[in-house]
C-alpha cells in the first residue's frame, strides 16, 4: 500500500470563480484514523457526491449542514468523497466529527497546520503565527469551562513567546475595547510570569479594566440603571428606541444573569417573571442565552412564545434542556421565521427527524409543488439553495416525508432525475 495522496477537484462557483473540493485516493483513506460513526453506504455516498457535485460548497461551513444529517442518521463521509478544506483562508468550520482528520493530516505534514487544528504543547511550533493566533482565541474561550487548567498547563510549556502571544490575545475579539471580566483570573495568573513582558501585558490589560473586573461589578453598575417594582424590571431612564439594543452593550455583555437578579434583590427566575419584555427585555434574554439556567431560560422562552414572536426573535439557546412541550413550541415558532434554516439550526442534532405531520406545519412545506411548476412553466427557480423548499425540507425531514416530498414533487411534474432532488435522494439513501 503506498502512502497515498490529497485529491482537489474543482467546480465553477454558483456565482464566480471555482471552488475546490478535497478528498483522499484509497491508499490515503486507509491511513486515516477511524472516526466513532461508521461511513456510509454505497448508495448514500453516491447521494452525497451529487448533492456535492449540484451544490458545490465553497468551504467547510457550506458543507456543515449536509453532513450534520448524515451523523444524525449515523455515519460519516467517506475521505475518497470528502474531508475538510485545509486552507489557510478557509480551514475550520468542520464539524468535530472529522477533527481525527484534521488533526492526522497536519501531524503527517500533508497539511500545514491551521486555524481547525488542534492547538497542542506539541505541536505549537509548527503553526504559523497568524493561525496559531485563532488556536489561542478558541482555547482562551473554552477555558472557562475547567477554570484554564489546561490553558495554563499549556502556557507551562512554552516558551516567553509564545506565553506573550497568549496574552495578547485575551481580548473582548471586537465586541468591545477591552477584556470580559471572566478573564480576570488568567490575567492575573499571568501577573506572576516569569517574563517581563508577559507580566507587563497582563497588567496593562488588567489596568484598562479599572474597577469593572468581575462580572458582580457590572451587575452593581447595572442595577444603579433598573428600577425594581412588584410586578416589573425596566430602565429608570428607557433609551429611545434606536439605542435600545446598543444601551449599555458591554456592561450586559460582561455580566451573568445571577449576579444581576442578586444585584437588584431578587431570585434569578423573579427576574426573569418581571422582565419588561419591551424595555430591558432583550438584553436580559441575551444575557439568560449565555448564562441563565434551564428554569430562566424556559420561563423567557415561554414569556416570549405567549407575545406570539417568530423564532428569528428567540435565541436558539433559550430551548436547550426545557421541558418537551415548551420545545416543540418552540420549534413552531421557528417554522413563523421567514429564516428557513432557523429550523434546521433549531433541530441540530435532531435533523432528519421532522415527521410529515409537523411538516405540514410549517410553510415552507407549502411551496413543494409551486415552486416545482413555477420552474416547469416559466423556468423560475427559488431565489437560491437556502429558499429551495425541496432541499430546505430534505436536510430536516424523516424518511416517510422525505418520500413524500419527493413524491409530490414528481406528481407536479419534476423530472425524477433534477438535481433539486438531491437531498431528498441523499435523505432517503441513509
Amino acid at each position: 500500500m503506498g502512502a497515498g495522496q490529497l485529491i482537489t477537484t474543482k467546480h465553477r462557483g454558483l456565482d464566480t470563480g471555482y471552488i475546490s473540493l478535497r478528498s483522499a485516493d484509497e491508499d490515503l483513506a486507509a491511513r486515516l484514523p477511524e472516526l466513532r460513526l461508521p461511513r456510509m453506504s454505497e448508495q448514500a455516498r453516491a447521494a452525497f457526491r451529487a448533492v456535492l457535485a449540484y451544490e458545490r460548497p465553497p468551504a467547510n461551513g457550506s458543507v456543515a449542514d449536509v453532513l450534520r444529517l448524515v451523523e444524525a442518521r449515523g455515519f460519516s463521509a467517506h475521505p475518497c468523497d470528502w474531508i475538510p478544506e485545509y486552507s489557510w483562508q478557509l480551514g475550520g468550520r468542520h464539524p468535530a466529527l472529522y477533527q481525527p482528520w484534521v488533526d492526522w493530516l497536519s501531524e503527517q505534514g500533508l497539511t500545514k497546520f491551521h486555524k481547525g487544528n488542534t492547538l497542542t504543547a506539541e505541536n505549537c511550533k509548527r503553526w504559523s503565527k497568524g493561525q496559531r493566533r485563532w488556536a489561542l482565541i478558541e482555547m482562551i474561550r473554552n477555558g472557562r469551562d475547567d477554570d484554564f487548567r489546561a490553558l495554563k498547563d499549556f502556557a507551562s510549556t512554552q516558551p516567553g513567546s509564545i506565553r506573550a502571544q497568549l496574552v495578547e490575545e485575551i481580548d473582548a475579539w471586537g465586541s468591545f475595547v477591552g477584556c470580559y471580566p471572566w478573564q480576570t483570573p488568567l490575567l492575573e495568573y499571568f501577573l506572576n510570569d516569569r517574563v517581563a513582558v508577559v507580566r507587563d501585558i497582563a497588567a496593562h490589560k488588567l489596568g484598562k479594566m479599572g474597577a469593572f473586573t468581575t462580572e458582580e461589578a457590572y451587575a452593581q453598575k447595572l442595577a444603579g440603571e433598573l428600577i425594581v417594582t412588584a410586578d416589573c424590571v425596566r430602565y429608570r431612564e428607557p433609551p429611545e428606541a434606536h439605542m435600545m439594543f446598543v444601551h449599555f452593550y458591554k456592561d450586559f455583555a460582561c455580566v451573568n444573569f445571577d449576579a444581576l437578579a442578586a444585584a437588584l434583590g431578587l431570585a434569578p427566575t423573579d427576574l426573569a417573571r418581571r422582565a419588561d419584555l419591551d424595555d430591558v427585555g432583550q438584553q436580559l434574554i441575551n444575557v439568560a442565552a449565555r448564562t441563565g439556567d434551564a428554569e430562566v431560560r424556559s420561563i423567557l422562552a415561554t414569556r416570549l412564545l405567549d407575545l406570539g414572536k417568530a423564532g428569528e426573535h428567540i435565541p436558539l439557546a433559550m430551548f436547550l434542556g426545557v421541558a418537551p412541550p415548551s420545545w416543540k413550541d418552540g420549534l413552531r415558532a421557528m417554522f413563523a421565521s421567514p429564516y428557513w434554516n432557523s429550523v434546521e439550526d433549531y433541530l441540530g442534532s435532531k435533523t432528519g427527524s421532522l415527521d410529515s405531520a409537523m411538516m405540514r406545519e410549517w410553510p415552507c412545506s407549502h411551496y413543494i409543488s409551486k415552486t416545482v411548476i413555477a420552474e416547469l412553466e416559466r423556468g423560475e427557480l427559488p431565489v437560491n439553495m437556502a429558499y429551495d423548499p425541496l432541499r430546505v425540507l430534505g436536510k430536516v425531514v424523516d424518511k416517510h416525508a422525505a418520500a413524500e416530498v419527493r413524491d409530490e414533487a414528481l406528481a407536479a411534474g419534476m423530472a425524477p432525475d433534477n438535481p433539486r432532488l438531491t437531498m431528498l435522494k441523499l435523505n432517503l439513501a441513509l
